[in-house]
């Protein structure tokens, strides 16, 4: 019984020695790390947004008289130039009727000269009959409104005379045309829209969030599926005022209008294409990622003096996919940890790779 135990003992001892001599190694091993230098840099951000490719400038053509088109000498697509004819009205009764309204006019100027003759006739017989009668006042309203009618019947119909010929205002391209032969229109309806494709823009809209990190001026990207080519860019406009997208949208939403500096042929009205802003930074002290380790809500990294790990909390700030921000903590040049840092503790001895 004896030696048994004294057996079992002997096993113990050997096995706290055993862990003894292990801990002794362990303190004395080194862990392999690599360090690198806290560095100046920008951490850019993007935004992406998708739009509609516009042209750069629209005209809508409205007309300029009321009556029935005639002839429409354009279609949809088609290319037109200034001065070219695109509408024309009907005018067979135009010649007509002012011809009516003029002798119309004549007659009335006739029925008011022969009431002044009257009016004048019975004033000087009252004079011989009763030399102090007064004889009332001659009213040549009505016929004076009349005259005033007819002439700006013919006025309106002039107008349709001199406008009769619609032309293009500007040269372009017709992207609208929604008037047919034989039909009524009425003064001020829209004819057709021309667009010019020397210049295009982008019309979108940005979230509450990303709107106010953007400005008028800013550089922006063009691309998109059906174009093969990445277009330059400049933001010539944000609205002054966010709205909702839809009823059923919580969130508001800013127009902005992206306008490029290029073109080519393969750009057409109507693309859907996405626009992308690179947000404009200022110099920031930067590490890797994988230097900056976390216990709660601190965040810290490992600096080394004399080939020991020194844990040193750090205050962070902006991030990327590479680099992290460092607002205290630690300063330009100054070397920290990064391969193997998450495996070190405070006052570890290591060896640098």
């Amino acid at each position: 019984m004896f030696k048994k135990k004294w057996f079992w003992g002997a096993v113990l001892g050997l096995a706290i020695i055993g862990l003894a001599l292990a801990n002794m190694t362990n303190m004395n091993k080194k862990i392999t790390v690599s360090t690198t230098e806290v560095i100046e840099g920008l951490i850019t951000e993007q935004i992406y947004t998708s739009g509609k490719l516009e042209p750069g400038k629209s005209t809508d053509l409205y007309s300029p008289v009321s009556g029935v088109v005639e002839s429409v000498s354009v279609k949809q697509g088609d290319a037109v130039k200034k001065g070219q004819v695109m509408v024309t009205f009907s005018i067979n009764d135009v010649n007509e009727q002012i011809a009516k309204e003029r002798l119309n006019i004549e007659m009335v100027e006739a029925e008011r000269l022969a009431a002044k003759k009257q009016h004048f006739e019975k004033f000087k017989q009252l004079i011989v009959d009763d030399p102090a009668a007064e004889v009332e006042e001659l009213d040549l309203t009505a016929y004076d409104l009349r005259i005033q009618s007819s002439q700006l019947t013919i006025a309106s119909l002039e107008k349709r005379l001199n406008n009769r010929v619609v032309t293009a205002a500007e040269e372009g391209v017709l992207t609208q045309v929604l008037v047919d032969p034989g039909q009524m229109i009425a003064e001020g309806s829209p004819i057709a829209t021309v667009v010019d494709l020397s210049s295009y823009k982008v019309k979108s809209n940005l979230n509450e969030l990303d709107a106010g990190k953007v400005f008028e001026g800013m550089a922006a990207v063009v691309s998109g599926e059906s174009i093969a080519e990445i277009y330059d860019g400049e933001v010539t406009y944000m609205s002054p005022i966010a709205v909702l997208a839809d009823q059923s949208s919580k969130d508001a939403s800013v127009e902005m209008t992206v306008k490029l500096n290029r073109v080519s042929p393969e750009l057409r009205p109507g693309y859907n294409v996405t626009v992308e802003l690179e947000i404009p930074d200022k110099e920031r002290l930067l590490v890797p990622l994988e230097a900056v380790q976390y216990e709660g809500d601190k965040a810290y990294v490992f600096k080394i003096q004399d080939e020991t790990a020194v844990k040193t909390e750090v205050t962070t700030g902006k991030e990327n996919e590479e680099f992290i921000e460092i607002v205290s903590g630690a300063v330009k040049g100054e070397s920290v940890v990064t391969e193997g840092a998450r495996l070190l503790r405070d006052g570890e001895k290591v060896k640098l790779q």
